[in-house]
């Protein structure tokens, strides 16, 4: 990052990116997976804003089938679905 003002070049911690709220890059095709953090909590990459993490894979996977078969979702945020999909069959939840 570039600060203006004294023309020199800042770092931003990435792990530290969630609580910011700016955009992660998250993987795309067969690496899209659920992500496992280091507290054994369960994410999806693809929502990074959902305020809770889950403890059970069964709660994330809910979320991540839910929101793949979501017409509504389909029509509106058409990439959000998509990746969704995909990230549900990477796992095996969807064929």
């Amino acid at each position: 990052m570039l600060d203006s003002d004294s023309n020199s070049q800042t770092e931003k911690d990435s792990s530290n990116d969630h609580r910011h709220g700016y955009c992660m890059p998250f993987p795309r095709g067969d690496a899209l997976r659920v992500f496992r953090r280091a507290d054994n909590t369960l994410t999806c990459p693809i929502c990074p804003g959902t305020r809770h993490w889950w403890r059970i894979l069964n709660e994330v996977k809910d979320h991540i089938l839910g929101m793949a078969k979501s017409m509504p979702l389909r029509g509106e945020h058409k990439m959000k679905w998509s990746c969704h999909c995909v990230m549900a069959q990477n796992e095996g939840w969807m064929v």
